[in-house]
């Protein structure tokens, strides 16, 4: 019985230290998270810290490390290690605490580093994403056959031959010059830059909000979108992170959206 109530003082207790983190002096407070799930199981968000992740669908795994001249730019290198943990290839100064990698059909890996700037977090906040830095590398020899940046709050997910995909969150009604001039609210989206023409952006879908759909997270102290992705579908759900009893709390998902990744050509929005 003692042991019972002992769980059940420390349940309680961790969701009070989570609800002060969120209300306290935390800028993030509020924010909703991300997470990655790929096929295999991997996953990460805001709370992994690894230095080195496994690429998906290979042996292989990416490694960071401070740079020579980390205290002055605060850079990262790269590192591709192999199952042993020996070093492959090193690319300098294009690494990242938060890196994630997924082989293609064709052997070839795209590699995401991401560049965060939101405190207590490994990344994976929204709102704090600076830029990432997008690799295609050939793993027989280390070539990079293709990079390009992606810019401020552009989430990538993955990619599909040459086709990368980004979740951008929805941005709303705003004003400018003392309300003479309205900004009309965005809604987030789904869309794709292809290799062949990095500038351009190719909308798959729109969602049915700006921020947030409208879902029942009263109570809950965390909202977090999960990207589970597959060969040709991604499923994006939204969960609120929730007590389930007593003693345990879980992402209870409230509502999911299913994204054909064969349809690139149509622009859908979801009523």
């Amino acid at each position: 019985m003692k042991i019972k109530i002992m769980h059940h003082v420390i349940s309680i207790c961790c969701a009070a230290i989570i609800v002060l983190l969120l209300t306290g002096c935390n800028p993030t407070a509020g924010a909703t998270e991300y997470e990655v799930i790929y096929p295999f199981g991997d996953s990460r968000d805001c709370y992994t810290y690894d230095e080195r992740s496994p690429i998906e669908g290979s042996s292989c795994y990416l490694q960071w490390e401070k740079a020579d001249d980390y205290k002055k730019t605060y850079d990262y290198d790269m590192y591709i290690l192999d199952e042993n943990g020996s070093v492959l290839y090193s690319y300098p100064d294009v690494g990242s605490k938060a890196m994630r990698g997924s082989v293609r059909e064709d052997g070839k890996t795209w590699v995401c580093a991401e560049h965060w700037t939101a405190p207590h977090h490994n990344g994976y906040v929204e709102g704090w994403l600076k830029e990432s830095d997008l690799l295609l590398i050939d793993l027989s020899d280390g070539e990079i056959l293709f990079q390009q940046k992606a810019g401020e709050n552009e989430f990538y997910i993955t990619s599909n031959g040459t086709r990368c995909y980004f979740y951008l969150p929805g941005k709303e009604e705003s004003e400018k010059l003392f309300g003479l001039i309205k900004i009309p609210a965005e809604h987030a989206v789904i869309y794709y830059r292809d290799t062949s023409d990095w500038t351009q952006k190719h909308t798959v879908y729109m969602f049915d909000y700006v921020t947030e759909p409208d879902i029942d997270t009263s109570n809950g102290v965390l909202t977090r979108i999960k990207f589970y992705i597959s060969e040709n579908e991604l499923k994006v759900a939204w969960t609120s992170y929730e007590p389930v009893s007593d003693e345990n709390w879980e992402y209870l998902e409230k509502k999911a959206y299913e994204i054909s990744l064969t349809e690139q050509d149509n622009e859908k929005i979801l009523r």
